[in-house]
């Protein structure tokens, strides 16, 4: 049994388009529960409403079961998984609806649940991915399966022996489960998404990577070979990034880790990609991203200020930008920067603003209140006012268990 899940806001209509997308043989809606629009999309947008009093900003949760092609009652097993699932995360009585694709003669199914309970609980989906493991090995060893490979099956056994299915435990540990090697997926969700996105096979970029790795002992010949098979190197929110042809970008820690775990079966650590590169500052990398205009979605208008935010950098490497004279100028990098322009050219420039504006600032700047005192006051009234409201909705939700008993989140009574 394979499972996956994912969970969002479910705001707009793009999970439902993605649900019923025609790439399938067949795509057959299911009975919603607790729901009473007609249509896909209606029925996710009450999940959104109904979950609209909870304490989350993504109360959908989509989850779909794919029976394993050696199980000949699909429709079975995939009854048994749902009801596992459900008993899992306590998802009996919560609101759902759903699809079924057929694809290639095997069907899958995908349901959409709402997260929020009538009390505005959120439902816990606390360690999710090893608990539908759980419930995909209990459906294989009840249709006589062999488990399918698992990093979570150590953690599942034990769980299996606590809650009494001992019979299950034992069928993973007699089928070596619990003591094979972890298995690894050659790619993550967001790496296959960027794959599909480019064009661009991730395992190809591993592969010359690696080879530029070998090839090298520093740095700059770590570049060097980068730039002789078409890769780039330049300096991301995480450290430095290898660039493909099309512009995508890699973290180096996490290619060169992956490649050479793949075709030598040992990791190159993190720790020693970047000692290697780090003789090399981002001035020294070769930022592909300042000689290439900022990309837009079709149809979006282009920048028509040259000076004005977004707009594509100078020979130098600035970002350009506006200054109220109407020149544009070159940032001063936040005091000294990694570009070491320092404080200069911001007091250059508040010297060389014209008397009345100068008058200005400075009656702006000498009615700050320096004092920590008000400040202070301010907290405590702040303070003050939170433990008042607080009180009150402490008496309120006294004063409706008294009369109501336990009410939910729109204040009617449960029961």
């Amino acid at each position: 049994m394979i499972s996956g899940a994912s969970r969002g806001s479910g705001i707009g209509d793009a999970l439902a388009k993605h649900l019923l997308k025609a790439e399938n043989d067949l795509v057959r809606s299911i009975a919603a529960r607790g729901l009473g629009s007609a249509d896909l999309a209606g029925q996710i947008r009450e999940l959104v409403a109904v979950s609209a009093g909870g304490r989350t900003d993504r109360p959908i949760y989509h989850v779909h079961c794919n029976p394993d092609a050696a199980i000949g009652d699909e429709s079975g097993a995939r009854a048994r998984w749902w009801t596992l699932f459900e008993a899992e995360f306590g998802l009996t009585e919560q609101a759902y609806c759903g699809v079924e694709h057929v694809k290639h003669g095997r069907s899958h199914e995908h349901r959409v649940y709402g997260l929020v309970r009538p009390s505005g609980k959120v439902v816990d989906l606390a360690w999710d991915y090893p608990r539908r493991e759980k419930c995909s090995r209990i459906v294989e060893f009840e249709f006589g399966l062999r488990p399918v490979a698992s990093k979570h099956a150590r953690s599942i056994e034990r769980r299996l022996r606590r809650e009494g299915r001992s019979d299950v435990a034992d069928w993973l540990v007699a089928s070596g489960a619990t003591t094979a090697s972890r298995p690894i997926a050659a790619l993550t969700p967001v790496e296959r998404l960027q794959q599909e996105r480019t064009d661009v096979p991730l395992d190809d970029v591993r592969r010359a990577a690696l080879a530029a790795w070998r090839a090298s002992d520093d740095a700059a010949g770590f570049v060097a070979a980068l730039r002789a098979r078409g890769l780039d190197l330049t300096e991301g929110r995480k450290g430095p990034v290898i660039v493909d042809g099309s512009g995508a970008s890699h973290l180096a820690t996490r290619v060169l880790g992956a490649a050479s775990r793949r075709h030598d079966g040992e990791r190159i650590p993190a720790a020693a990609v970047r000692a290697r590169l780090a003789g090399h500052t981002p001035e020294n990398l070769h930022d592909r991203s300042r000689h290439r205009p900022s990309p837009r979605r079709a149809g979006a208008p282009a920048h028509r200020d040259p000076g004005g935010a977004g707009a594509p950098a100078r020979d130098g490497g600035g970002i350009g930008i506006r200054r109220p004279g109407g020149g544009a100028g070159r940032p001063d990098g936040g005091g000294g920067g990694r570009h070491g322009r320092g404080t200069g050219p911001a007091l250059d420039r508040l010297k060389a603003l014209p008397p009345g504006a100068g008058f200005s600032l400075r009656c702006r700047l000498h009615g700050l209140d320096p004092r920590l005192e008000r400040h202070c006051d301010a907290v405590d009234r702040a303070r003050a006012a939170a433990a008042r409201i607080e009180e009150r909705n402490m008496r309120e939700q006294e004063r409706a268990w008294a009369l109501w008993g336990l009410t939910d989140i729109w204040g009617l009574p449960l029961r």
